[in-house]
């Protein structure tokens, strides 16, 4: 049995059990171990089911068991609601009976403190013991609507759909479950996670994925502690279905204490970003935008272009919704001239026939179905948007039930958006009874779709993407950090640096470094004038904030008068620090740029590429992406900062050498993977030259992790 068949194996066990033992269970309709049981009995649970406490001998005319192992027959999951205290006998008790699965429904684990995170430790050894699959504890618990199965304490039961909801906060789920009732929305599973003792988000994601039930994952994360995995599940599944995230913590100050600007730009929250984007997950920022995209995703087929056609009935609002799509880097779809001559055929003189198109404030049902099956037909346009405002004049009904023709027959997705107030309740009951996406005000809708055409692009790239494998001289990397690790250092030196780029095919600048000044003289004159001078120091990071860089250094009396000084500087600044000589390089020109790596606990290695130099951490114009890159991502990441035109030639300047720092970012995403004791590198500035005259790494800052106890 293969390792996603055993998977599978052990999660039909939780998600499609034949038995279920409620353990907890109890008469007093308040508590919840009552409320779980009755709403396996209300969901139609069709397998055997026993509640289980010592306390009594009947529940909902169901007979009671004193423990799960007084139970006749054979029980393959088992939802535990009982104090903290009793967890452990519960589950022992599981183990001899034979449970394959338990849903820990109790409180009072790692999220109570010391004590607990011990107390759920030990749940994790037990399960692991005895091969049970554990979901939670301290969570809502589990919906398979497939299976007819609701095994939580939530007050709403959902109905069957095709949207899987995963989440840690319970809470959470409770709003969503609300917002479904309220919509029309219906659910294939519903998974409240928990503390994560065993299953957490990435094995979730890896059955889910090949679930023929689920048709759009909705997640609630908070945190994850195997990054890697989740990032591998997460872009395997998002190749075949969506899924739209809400990441928690947006604005925690999670970045680590680091000692390169590019450590202390990689704050938790932009790795997340960036790993979801690589990944292929939808982010969004709250719970409305997650409503928004469940709607759309779980009703509508996916955009196969990007052109949006616009059909309206009031002007104002096609102009709000082609400023909507300007904002979410959406295309207006130009038509066919057939098209336009059919439009013209079917629609009043005062018509507007291009997109938006307006078919005037008293346009019927008929109008508007015929504009939007004229635009479906061609084939520039990929999805529509329909607006309509309450004139005077308009059956609102008439129209939303012509639109509800629409509903599960489109080749193209279309939303709505019926802008107004009471008058709309009845139509948009209409639309979402019919199951399609109505949404308050155009932007929303144009969001939705623009999410769609994103996600579908993403898929296009996952298929395209190959990561590069480049020769490099991985044995010089070593001799480099084995000596400095037997010298008890940690941090090298610049020269130790640029010798493990050279290795790996990065271009630096000629350079030597000088132990006095008549050295230092001599190697300028070697190397040609103008050079750049720097302090050589094992104690100093950021040689710039202390004086310790001249630049642009033309002729040896500028360089004497430049060494006394830039030395005296940094001696009264860090009058500790160990200087060890000067490093005296050629002064290469171009635009600066920051290229650099850190290590992440959760996702590991983190590539930083941004706008360089001294100003790096004020200006923040950086991009993230997780190690191994393909050559997409890293093209992806140049070309998102907002100081890319100053890369590509802006104000007749020549453009910058664009193909040499992709490579550049190839070459220290391989150098990441391949040299895991590398927890930080940075090079900055990068000297972009013009197009065909390469980028130069002018300095170099690594640092390495210490042996692990």
């Amino acid at each position: 049995m293969t390792a996603l068949q055993l998977l599978r194996f052990q999660m039909r066990e939780l998600f499609e059990p034949a038995s279920v033992a409620v353990i907890g269970a109890s008469q007093e309709s308040n508590k919840v171990g009552h409320i779980i049981l009755r709403n396996i009995i209300e969901s139609g649970f069709r397998g055997p089911l026993h509640p289980v406490n010592p306390r009594y001998q009947e529940i909902l005319g169901l007979k009671c068991y004193p423990t799960v192992t007084d139970v006749p027959d054979e029980v393959e999951m088992a939802v535990v609601v009982v104090p903290a205290k009793f967890v452990l006998q519960v589950m022992e008790d599981c183990g001899r009976k034979g449970v394959k699965a338990a849903i820990v429904i109790s409180a009072g684990f790692k999220e109570v403190g010391k004590e607990g995170a011990e107390l759920e430790s030990r749940l994790g050894e037990i399960a692991q013991r005895y091969g049970i699959r554990v979901l939670g504890p301290n969570c809502l618990g589990l919906v398979n609507t497939h299976h007819h199965m609701n095994a939580t304490f939530a007050k709403e039961s959902p109905k069957q759909g095709n949207i899987a909801i995963s989440s840690q906060s319970g809470a959470i789920c409770v709003v969503i479950l609300d917002w479904a009732a309220s919509i029309n929305i219906g659910f294939s599973k519903f998974i409240s996670v928990g503390n994560k003792v065993d299953l957490d988000e990435g094995q979730l994601l890896e059955f889910l994925r090949d679930d023929p039930y689920t048709k759009v994952i909705g997640m609630y994360i908070e945190g994850t502690d195997r990054g890697r995995e989740f990032l591998h599940q997460a872009e395997m599944t998002s190749r075949v279905k969506p899924i739209i995230a809400l990441k928690a913590g947006r604005t925690s100050s999670g970045a680590k204490a680091a000692s390169s600007h590019t450590g202390a730009m990689s704050g938790s929250d932009r790795v997340y970003d960036a790993a979801m984007r690589q990944a292929g997950v939808v982010r969004v920022k709250n719970i409305e935008e997650m409503f928004d995209l469940l709607q759309a995703f779980s009703t509508m087929p996916l955009p196969q272009g990007e052109g949006v056609a616009i059909v309206t009935n009031a002007g104002g609002l096609g102009v709000m919704a082609a400023d909507a799509c300007s904002d979410h880097g959406l295309a207006l779809a130009s038509f066919e001239p057939a098209t336009v001559e059919e439009l013209r055929s079917k629609l009043p003189p005062a018509a507007s026939l291009y997109n938006p198109i307006d078919v005037v404030g008293d346009a019927d049902s008929q109008r508007y179905d015929q504009a939007i099956r004229t635009v479906m037909k061609d084939p520039n346009v990929s999805c529509v948007v329909a607006l309509l405002a309450p004139t005077d004049l308009v059956d609102i009904s008439s129209v939303a039930e012509t639109l509800t023709a629409f509903a599960g027959s489109s080749p193209k997705p279309i939303v709505t958006s019926f802008v107004g107030g009471k008058e709309m309740a009845g139509p948009i009951e209409m639309l979402k009874t019919a199951g399609i996406p109505n949404y308050p005000s155009p932007d929303r809708g144009i969001y939705a779709l623009a999410a769609m055409i994103e996600h579908r692009r993403n898929m296009d790239r996952a298929e395209q993407a190959v990561i590069r494998r480049l020769e490099t001289d991985q044995d010089m990397v070593s001799d480099v950090l084995r000596k400095v690790r037997a010298e008890g250092r940690l941090q090298l030196s610049e020269a130790e640096g640029k010798r493990i780029l050279k290795a790996y095919g990065i271009s630096t600048p000629q350079e030597g470094v000088a132990k006095d000044l008549p050295a230092a003289l001599a190697l300028a004159q070697e190397i040609g004038y103008p050079v750049v001078m720097k302090v050589e120091s094992p104690d100093i990071a950021h040689k710039t904030d202390v004086g310790g860089v001249v630049l642009d250094i033309d002729s040896p009396e500028e360089l004497e008068r430049s060494y006394e000084v830039m030395l005296s500087q940094v001696r009264e600044r860090l009058p500790r620090a160990r200087v060890t000589g000067v490093s005296v390089q050629r002064m290469i020109r171009g635009r600066e740029v920051i290229v650099g790596m850190v290590r992440d606990e959760q996702f590991g290695p983190v590539i930083t590429f941004g706008l360089g130099g001294i100003f790096v951490e004020i200006m923040k114009d950086v991009t993230q992406g997780i190690a191994p890159l393909d050559n997409a991502e890293a093209e992806r990441m140049v070309r998102s900062i907002r100081a890319y035109p100053m890369l590509t030639g802006a104000r007749g300047r020549r453009p910058g050498d664009i193909k040499a720092l992709v490579d550049v970012i190839m070459r220290t995403s391989q150098l990441a993977m391949e040299f895991p004791e590398i927890e930080e590198l940075e090079m900055n500035p990068v000297m972009v030259g013009d197009e065909g005259t390469g980028v130069t790494a002018v300095d170099a800052l690594v640092t390495i992790r210490g042996e692990r106890q």
